[in-house]
C-alpha cells in the first residue's frame, strides 16, 4: 500500500494547469474541514475541494469507496483520482465551470489500482467569499442495485404508508412547491377532506384561511432554517385548536404531526367556571368559619410549615396534633396520600413542573378540608390530613373526595397532567394519638393501595402490619445484598437470523437470598424502585456487564447490552459513569450497548443529551419492548437508535394477517430508522418462522437460548 501511494502521489505532481494537489492549510480551510463534521456518518462520500482540483476535506464513506486514506486525497487532488483513461473528466470540470453544477458518472482510479465508476454531484459555493467546490457521490453499482430493489421498497413503503395511517397523531407532507404528497386519515379527519381530492394539490389553495396565519410563518421558518419547529395555532377552516410538530424533508418541503388539543382549553374553562363558583361559596361561608379558621391558623404559626406548599411539616403535624387532643378524648384518623407515579414526572418534566403540581394538590386539599382537619405535606409527594372526631364512614367519604381532586388534570407549562393518588388510612379509637405509629400504620395500607392498583384507599389491619414486616425485611436485605456478591447476572443471547450466530447478549440481574432463596426479578426491581436502591442495583449490573464484555473481548462480533431505568437517565453523570468503567476494563464503547423503555423517550429534551452523549462514545442505543408504551415518530426519528427490541407480545399472541402486517411494518419502521430490529419471548419453531419471514436481523428466546450464566453462554445455534 505505502508503494502504490508513493507512486500515486508522484504521479499527483501538479496539474496540468500548474496548481498543486495538496492544499496548504489556513483558517477558512480548517473551519471548512470542520464543517465535514455532519458528513462523518453519512453513507455517501463527500469531499470539500477548490475549483481547480485541490482537496480540502474527504469523509470516512468516500475514502473508504476510493480506497485512500483523507492525507492521501488530499495529496492526489482531482487529478490524481481521475482515471485517466475516462475521457469524460474533461467535459464535467467544464460544464461545472460554467453552469456552476455538474451530474453524472464519471470513473476514479482506487488505492488498490482498480477503479470505481461512481454517480457523481458536485456543484460551486461560496465559504468565506472564496469559490470551492462540494463533491458527493456513490458506487454506481450500488446505485444499478438499488434500483433494481426499488419493487421491494415500493412494498415496504406500503406498510409505512398504512403505519402512519394507524397511528393517532395527524400527518401530512408537503413538497418545495407546497404541494401536497401525503396526508394520513387522522388528519383527512380533522381538517375534513378527502386524500384524492387534495394530494398534488398546492396547500394554500386547499386551505386558504391557513395564509397570514401562524401556521404559515412557522412552516416557512421550518423551510428557510432546516430547524423543526413545535407551536400551537387555531385553524378558522374547521375550528380546530391543534399542537403541531413541523420539520425539514431531506428532499425539500416540510411534514407535519399535529393533534387535536381544543378539548384542553374546554376542561380549563370548565375549571374556571368551578374555581369561581367554589371562590363565591368560601365568601358567603367566610364568617360562620372565622373562629375555626383562627384556631387552626394559630396552631399552623405554632409549628413549622413547609416552604413549598404552606401547609404543615411533619414536625408541625405532631405539634398540631398533640394539641388538638390533649384536652379531651378524640378519635384520631390518619389520611396517607401519595401521588401515584410522581416520581416519573420529576424524571421526565423536571423539579420544577413537578413542584407546581405539588402546590396544586396542596391547593384542592385546603379547598375540600373542613376546620378540624390538619394538612401537612410529609415530604417527596406524601400530603397527610388528619381527621378528628370522624367515624369511619366519614373518613371513606373524604379519601374518596381527595382521589377525585386529585384525577382533576394540572395545567403546568402548556402539559395537561393528569396525576392520580393511592391513600392509606389509619385509626385509633381514642385520643393520645401516637403520631409515629399511626403514619407507619398509614403507610402500610397505601402500600397496600398502591399494590392493587393506585388510584384508591386501603384501611390498614393485621394482615398489612405483616406484609409491611416483610417488605421492610426484604428491602433491608437487598441494601445489605448490594454491598455483597449476592447480586449476580445471567446472560441471554441474540441470534443474527442469517447466520445463526450470537451477535446480542442481554444482561439480567439474578439475586439469591441465604433466608429466601432465589428472588424473582420481578420482586425486587420494584422494592429497588420505592427504595431509591434503583441507582445502586443499575450501577451493580452495569459493572457485570461492563467486566463480562471485557471477558469476551476476543469474539468481536458481540455486542454486551444492559438495561438503565429513567431514573438513572435522569442522575446526573451516567454518561461520565459509562466512560470511566470503560477506560478501566479496557473495553471498546462499540463493545457495550444500554438498553432503555419507550417511555424515557417521553420528554427528548431531558434525556436527549445524555442519550447523545452515551452514544457519541459508541455505546449502543435499543428501544426495549417496542411497541408497549408511549413512543412518538417523530421524538423516535430523532433518537440515534441501534436496535429496536419487539416486545414478545407482537412475536407470539397475534398471528393473523393482521397481526403479520403490524409485525412486519414495525421491522419496515426499524430498518428506515437504520436500526437493527430483533425479536424478543420467541419459544416455538413457528413464532422463529415468523419473525424471519417478517424481516428481523435476530431473536432471542428460550426456544434458542435461556438466560444462563456466563460460561454456559452458547455463540451458535441452528435456526431449523
Amino acid at each position: 500500500m505505502e508503494q502504490t501511494h508513493n507512486v500515486r502521489a508522484d504521479r499527483a505532481g501538479d496539474t496540468p494547469d500548474g496548481h498543486a494537489r495538496a492544499l496548504e492549510p489556513d483558517a477558512v480551510t480548517a473551519d471548512l474541514a470542520k464543517r465535514m463534521a455532519p458528513f462523518e456518518r453519512s453513507v455517501h462520500g463527500v469531499m470539500f475541494t477548490t475549483p481547480d482540483g485541490r482537496i480540502a476535506a474527504a469523509n470516512p464513506a468516500a475514502c473508504q469507496l476510493l480506497r485512500w486514506d483523507e492525507a492521501e486525497i488530499q495529496a492526489l487532488g482531482r487529478a490524481g483520482l481521475a482515471d485517466p483513461t475516462d475521457d469524460r473528466w474533461g467535459s464535467a470540470v467544464a460544464t461545472r465551470s460554467e453552469q456552476g453544477s455538474f451530474r453524472g458518472r464519471l470513473r476514479f482510479v482506487r488505492g488498490d489500482g482498480s477503479t470505481l465508476t461512481a454517480d457523481v454531484s458536485s456543484a460551486i459555493f461560496l465559504h468565506e467569499g472564496q469559490p470551492w467546490t462540494y463533491v458527493l457521490f456513490d458506487d454506481a453499482s450500488a446505485v444499478d442495485a438499488a434500483l433494481e430493489d426499488a419493487a421491494r421498497q415500493k412494498a415496504y413503503a406500503d406498510v409505512v404508508v398504512q403505519m402512519l395511517d394507524s397511528i393517532s397523531d395527524a400527518y401530512w407532507a408537503v413538497d418545495g412547491d407546497w404541494n401536497i404528497t401525503f396526508i394520513n386519515r387522522e388528519a383527512e379527519r380533522l381538517l375534513k377532506v378527502e386524500r384524492a381530492d387534495v394530494l398534488g394539490r398546492n396547500l394554500w389553495d386547499v386551505f386558504p384561511t391557513a395564509r397570514g396565519t401562524v401556521f404559515q410563518r412557522e412552516y416557512e421558518h421550518v423551510i428557510g432554517t432546516g430547524r423543526a419547529s413545535t407551536f400551537e395555532g387555531y385553524y378558522l377552516g374547521t375550528g380546530l385548536r391543534c399542537e403541531v410538530r413541523a420539520y425539514p424533508l431531506d428532499a425539500g418541503g416540510v411534514a407535519v404531526y399535529f393533534l387535536d388539543v381544543g378539548d384542553r382549553y374546554a376542561v380549563a374553562a370548565e375549571r374556571e367556571r368551578l374555581l369561581e363558583a367554589e371562590q363565591s361559596a368560601r365568601a358567603v361561608a367566610e364568617a360562620a368559619l372565622a373562629a375555626a379558621e383562627q384556631t387552626r391558623v394559630q396552631l399552623a404559626v405554632r409549628a413549622a410549615a413547609d416552604d413549598l406548599t404552606g401547609l404543615l411539616n411533619r414536625s408541625g403535624l405532631a405539634d398540631a396534633l398533640r394539641d388538638a387532643v390533649g384536652a379531651g378524648d378524640v378519635r384520631v384518623c390518619l389520611l396517607l396520600a401519595d401521588l401515584d407515579n410522581f416520581k416519573l414526572v420529576n424524571d421526565t418534566l423536571g423539579h420544577v413542573v413537578g413542584d407546581r403540581v405539588l402546590q396544586v394538590f396542596a391547593d384542592r386539599l385546603r379547598m375540600i378540608a373542613g376546620p378540624d382537619a390538619l394538612l401537612a405535606r410529609l415530604g417527596g409527594d406524601e400530603f397527610a390530613v388528619t381527621l378528628l372526631g370522624r367515624a369511619a364512614e366519614d373518613s371513606n367519604a373524604f379519601a374518596e373526595r381527595i382521589l377525585a381532586i386529585a384525577r382533576h388534570p394540572v395545567e403546568v407549562d402548556g402539559n395537561s397532567l393528569i396525576v392520580t393518588a393511592s391513600i392509606g388510612l389509619a385509626a385509633t379509637p381514642s385520643g393520645g394519638a401516637d403520631i409515629g405509629r399511626l403514619l407507619r400504620d398509614a403507610d402500610a395500607a397505601l402500600y397496600r393501595a398502591k399494590g392493587e392498583g393506585r388510584d384508591q384507599s386501603a384501611w390498614f389491619d393485621d394482615a398489612l402490619h405483616a406484609r409491611a414486616v416483610e417488605r421492610v425485611d426484604l428491602e433491608q436485605q437487598l441494601r445489605a445484598a448490594l454491598t455483597t456478591d449476592a447480586l449476580t447476572a445471567h446472560f441471554q443471547p441474540g441470534f443474527d437470523l442469517r447466520t445463526g450466530n450470537a451477535v446480542d447478549v442481554e444482561t439480567l440481574a439474578r439475586w439469591t437470598s441465604p433466608s429466601r432463596g432465589s428472588i424473582s426479578p420481578a420482586v425486587f426491581v420494584p422494592v429497588a424502585e420505592e427504595s431509591g436502591l434503583v441507582h445502586a442495583l443499575g450501577d451493580r449490573i452495569l459493572c457485570l456487564a461492563v467486566t463480562q464484555a471485557a471477558r469476551w473481548r476476543a469474539n468481536d462480533e458481540v455486542r454486551v447490552w444492559v438495561n438503565v431505568s429513567p431514573r438513572q437517565l435522569a442522575a446526573a453523570g451516567l454518561a461520565d459513569r459509562i466512560e470511566s468503567l470503560l477506560r478501566d476494563a479496557n473495553l471498546p464503547a462499540e463493545r457495550l450497548g444500554i438498553e432503555v423503555t419507550e417511555s424515557s423517550l417521553i420528554d427528548e429534551r431531558r434525556f436527549a443529551d445524555e442519550l447523545r452523549a452515551i452514544h457519541n462514545m459508541g455505546v449502543g442505543l435499543a428501544i426495549d419492548d417496542f411497541g408497549t408504551g408511549y413512543s412518538s415518530l417523530a421524538r423516535l426519528a430523532s433518537m440515534p437508535v441501534d436496535l429496536l427490541k419487539i416486545d414478545r407480545s407482537f412475536v407470539s399472541h397475534d398471528t393473523s394477517e393482521r397481526g403479520t402486517s403490524l409485525l412486519e411494518g414495525i421491522v419496515t419502521l426499524g430498518h428506515s430508522l437504520g436500526a437493527r430490529v430483533t425479536a424478543e419471548g420467541v419459544e416455538t419453531k413457528e413464532q422463529l418462522q415468523r419473525v424471519i419471514d417478517a424481516g428481523c436481523d435476530t431473536a432471542a428466546g428460550y426456544l434458542l437460548q435461556r438466560p444462563v450464566e456466563a460460561r454456559d453462554v452458547v455463540w451458535t445455534t441452528l435456526l431449523t
